[in-house]
């Protein structure tokens, strides 16, 4: 799939966040070589680290999915930026790759990504002329890219009819909320830049209609109602588009769904018929880690409200963990341990105590509900604990909430087996 011949041969380096001494200047291909052990006295604390076993299990599982739902993905890339992870979702029969910003575009194209969801407005001509530069050079990649303003369709076309003439630029309208992210937010809004594009025809083609439901506040019952209401909107929008005959293309791409409301997009634009084929495109990223925190409860509301039996037999698996050791033993019922705002998000959570192991100690022990992280300082957590006997030393296993926000503090993560010796090292490009 992607050519990750340079990833393999990068080599390690201890000055990074993780890396023992151990692997400076060994490569990624042959650091698993090593056979480390992360229960052993082998790693700098803290250490990140994606539990194999549960990692495929998610993959395998969004894979079930969406194949049962008769739609497609193409997973957010900013949740890991790791195109090694990347080539696991394509293998998997992922669409694409979703990415945010023209730094992810790059980097994407740099190992290969063939099909790409550009999820924010380019409005940067070096941006608009790297993608017409990639589509000349390789036919065999596909560019979408967003559009929510005439402003923003005449910046495209501004830029491209100062190239040579090549394949015209897929764009889709973005709608959007009241009170929200970008997107236009009427339907009379949406028919003026949807015009705009129809008429660029020599550069542009309006190539379907795009969303993000993942943004409204309340409590989860009434961001349901809201997203549902949302969705609504947006497939007005596709229908209006559709009855002026504004989309250029054969296949009319409609795209929303994060991680946690994706079962109420495929139920609304999976329903939707148009005049030509549609082509449903999720965008989750989250679900490859999951989580102990925000996507674990919208998971559980999702099997609530869904019909999917998928959902009642399987489940995402949390993967990610962060491993760490307690430095300090400085009040009855309080440990400070190595991890902090640093390493680990705390935007719509505080890590949770998962796992305790002791040196020496074969595996580690249940710590769910004994403990529980109070407070993070940049490089420092409070943990706040009864009925146990914690040590200097001691190792501290750590789920979090939300992976987007933690994978972005690490270089390297180490993929672990179940024993958690290490089976390969990931690299992100934040």
């Amino acid at each position: 799939m992607l050519d990750l011949t340079e990833l393999s041969r990068h080599t390690l380096s201890a000055t990074s966040k993780g890396v023992p001494q151990s692997l400076d200047g060994v490569t990624i291909e042959d650091a698993p070589k090593r056979r480390l052990n992360l229960l052993r006295d082998e790693f700098p604390a803290p250490v990140a680290v994606i539990r194999e076993s549960a990692l495929r299990t998610n993959i395998d599982l969004m894979r079930q999915y969406t194949l049962s739902a008769g739609v497609r993905l193409a997973p957010h890339g900013k949740t890991t930026m790791s195109p090694q992870l990347f080539d696991m979702q394509l293998a998997a029969g992922a669409w694409g790759i979703t990415c945010a910003t023209g730094a992810h575009l790059r980097v994407y194209r740099r190992f290969g990504v063939p099909r790409i969801i550009m999820a924010n407005q380019l409005l940067d001509a070096d941006s608009v002329r790297f993608v017409a530069q990639e589509l000349a050079a390789d036919g065999g990649f596909e560019f979408f890219g967003i559009v929510d303003s005439v402003a923003g369709a005449r910046q495209y076309h501004d830029v491209l009819s100062k190239l040579p003439h090549g394949r015209a630029l897929n764009l889709l309208l973005e709608v959007g909320a009241a009170g929200g992210r970008t997107g236009v937010r009427t339907v009379d809004d949406a028919l003026l830049v949807a015009r705009e594009v129809a008429g660029m025809r020599d550069s542009l083609r309006l190539a379907g209609i795009e969303a993000f439901e993942g943004i409204f506040p309340g409590s989860p019952q009434e961001a349901e109602v809201t997203v549902e209401a949302f969705m609504k909107q947006v497939s007005d929008v596709a229908r209006r588009c559709d009855a002026e005959q504004l989309f250029g293309n054969d296949t009319i791409v409609l795209s929303a769904g994060g991680s946690a409301y994706f079962d109420q997009v495929v139920k609304a634009l999976g329903s939707l018929r148009l005049s030509r084929p549609t082509n449903v495109i999720l965008r989750s990223g989250c679900y490859i880690t999951h989580d102990h925190g925000t996507y674990a409860a919208a998971l559980h509301r999702l099997r609530e409200r869904s019909t999917e039996t998928i959902f009642a037999e399987k489940s995402f698996e949390p993967a990610l963990e962060l491993w760490t050791t307690v430095q300090s033993l400085p009040e009855p019922g309080l440990a400070i341990v190595a991890l902090g705002k640093r390493d680990v998000s705390f935007d719509m959570g505080l890590p949770v105590p998962l796992k305790r192991h002791q040196p020496g100690s074969t595996a580690p022990l249940d710590l769910r509900g004994k403990a529980e992280i109070v407070r993070l300082n940049d490089h420092h957590g409070y943990l706040k604990f009864t009925g146990l006997d914690l040590a200097v030393k001691d190792r501290i296993a750590f789920g979090i909430s939300h992976p987007c926000t933690t994978f972005d503090r690490w270089e390297y993560l180490y993929r672990v087996d179940d024993r958690y010796d290490i089976v390969s090292i990931v690299r992100t490009f934040f």
